[in-house]
């Protein structure tokens, strides 16, 4: 009697394994879309587990197992390197290739509704892991002793969670939703004692609009720095100069929440001091109101943030298309930075630059697809720091691929003032360097104020235009760049000049 109730159980274990929800139909249209088109292909690999398609499905397991793995070694996908593939994994026979792989590819007629296709192999997937894993901690609560219900609880709160974090992202914010709870602390806050002619995206940097004629449509412009140069501040910058001129802008932050973004944003608009808006210091009535005529100001503008931590890749790409559907005229997405930007590929650490071609050719790929600029902030390596000098492209960190993908490559780079206590033992040159730098140190000072500095932005690279050096003014107090005035312009020039002609002298 008990061998039949034993029995009993255990077909019906196996009804539930077979009843857990499942689309094959739409497995099979989504791996058919991925053979036929290689944009969908280079979006999809990244948004796809192999446990995402139904276990009892092992064909399609195997199959896009071999996908992931030709993508890994940089090899063309289509149905014959996918049964190439399958031969040397010993899974040719359970996929059913080549002739399954033929109707795949065969059963697509359009790709119109392909995104439809893909929700539900996503959301069944995320079902299945769901019922899965109640499964799991109902058969530990029968099998195991429950020595406190409270870590019971807790375990299992931990093992759903883990379950809803495979689909946890967060969606644009939009620049209105922002200041408006801007605006609500700004309330808050007490007073404490302690251009040229522009054909592409304007920049709102007169002499980088000459150089450039501002951003194009379907360039990708990489903006490098070493840490703590103003990369963050820069893009910020450039993003704010396009939404006043009304031009929708995307900007995805993968370290900074969105609310300390446009908290910096409006530190450059209102001209209050950054760290006022973060401890209350000085903050009278008057100051409150240009805190608030910012966020009224920042409030009309297009600017769409997500401050998703380690976005995935095919969420980012996926996300952009979906805004210029909903905004055609989107003229900027800023990505800061490209090194925080996950994929699904389980890559080893050494091929880590592999991972960041990837990267940076579907930020071009994406670029060229919607037709908008992508601004992607990159870091530069210690070598510059230890070589001295001005940065150069063999600088970018991680990956050549960057600079090949690039259309534009901008570092920003600050001539930092030595020290002067070992003046006596300085050579010439640099006490000429020196001399130089604290001019231009002065001169900043009168245009921006006391805490401004001099900092240049190279342009390294420019597949379409000029490349050349633009001096720029960082009030870093204030998270603003400005470009200092003509006769300034002028002044810096001229001592640049002073110095290359020094140096380059017989």
């Amino acid at each position: 009697m008990l061998v039949k109730r034993d029995n009993a159980m255990e077909k019906k274990k196996e009804k539930r394994r077979l009843d857990l929800p499942h689309n094959t139909e739409a497995e099979k249209a989504v791996l058919g879309a991925m053979i036929r088109s290689n944009t969908i292909f280079m979006d999809y690999i990244y948004k796809l587990d192999v446990d995402d398609f139904y276990a009892e499905n092992e064909n399609h397991r195997v199959i896009f197992a071999a996908m992931q793995r030709l993508n890994k070694n940089g090899i063309p996908v289509d149905s014959q390197t996918i049964t190439n593939e399958l031969i040397n994994s010993n899974d040719l026979e359970v996929s059913g290739a080549p002739e399954y792989l033929i109707e795949l590819a065969d059963s697509i007629l359009t790709f119109e509704n392909i995104q439809t296709y893909l929700d539900i192999v996503l959301e069944q997937a995320l079902l299945r892991r769901y019922l899965q894993t109640m499964e799991k901690i109902s058969n530990e609560y029968y099998t195991q002793e429950i020595a406190s219900v409270n870590d019971f609880v807790r375990d299992a709160q931990r093992q759903l969670s883990e379950v809803s974090e495979r689909i946890k992202t967060s969606d644009f914010q939009s620049s209105k939703v922002i200041t408006d709870a801007l605006s609500k602390e700004f309330e808050t806050l007490k007073s404490t004692n302690d251009d040229s002619a522009v054909t592409g995206t304007p920049t709102g940097f007169p002499r980088l609009n000459m150089l450039t004629h501002g951003f194009q449509k379907g360039e990708m412009i990489v903006l490098a720095a070493r840490p703590g140069v103003g990369k963050t501040a820069l893009s910020l910058n450039l993003a704010f100069n396009a939404a006043m001129r009304g031009v929708p802008v995307a900007y995805f932050s993968l370290e900074m929440p969105a609310s300390m973004l446009f908290k910096r944003l409006i530190s450059a608009d209102s001209n209050v001091q950054f760290d006022s808006l973060l401890t209350g210091y000085g903050i009278s009535q008057n100051v409150r109101l240009k805190l608030q005529q910012s966020c009224e100001s920042l409030a009309q503008t297009k600017i769409f943030i997500d401050d998703t931590s380690g976005i995935q890749l095919g969420d980012l790409v996926a996300k952009c298309r979906k805004l210029k559907k909903e905004y055609p005229d989107l003229g900027l997405i800023v990505v800061d930075y490209i090194g925080l930007v996950s994929t699904k590929l389980k890559v080893k650490n050494e091929s880590r630059q592999l991972e960041v071609q990837m990267i940076s050719q579907t930020l071009k790929k994406l670029a060229l697809e919607i037709n908008v600029p992508v601004l992607a902030v990159a870091q530069l390596n210690r070598n510059v720091e230890s070589r001295g000098g001005e940065p150069q492209l063999s600088d970018l960190r991680e990956s050549g691929s960057i600079e090949a993908d690039a259309d534009i490559v901008l570092m920003l780079h600050e001539n930092k003032l030595g020290d002067s206590s070992n003046n006596s033992k300085k050579s010439i040159f640099e006490k000429q360097d020196e001399a130089v730098q604290q001019k231009q140190q002065e001169i900043a000072q009168r245009d921006g104020g006391p805490d401004t500095k001099i900092v240049n932005l190279l342009i390294v690279k420019n597949r379409s235009g000029k490349t050349g050096k633009v001096p720029l003014l960082f009030r870093k107090d204030f998270c603003k760049f400005d470009s200092p005035s003509r006769e300034s312009e002028e002044q810096i020039r001229a001592l640049e000049s002073e110095r290359v002609n020094y140096f380059n002298r017989d």
